[in-house]
């Protein structure tokens, strides 16, 4: 299982979330909150069920030569 700390940007059925809370005992719950039209969006998920976002893990050549 991948570890998530407070503040990471998370996937979560698709859609990208920001974790705000880990519950301190096993099995770890997290608390997410996203921006959607209608207002903030809350929700619960287990670490099992949160994918760490690729862009800010895998590395890649971003930067323009000269």
């Amino acid at each position: 299982m991948a570890s998530f700390t407070v503040g990471e940007e998370v996937l979560f059925e698709g859609e990208r979330y920001v974790i705000t809370l880990r519950q301190p005992q096993p099995p770890y719950r997290y608390r997410l909150v996203r921006t959607t039209p209608r207002g903030p969006e809350v929700a619960w998920a287990l670490g099992d069920d949160l994918e760490k976002i690729t862009a800010y893990t895998e590395p890649r050549a971003d930067t323009p030569t000269a």
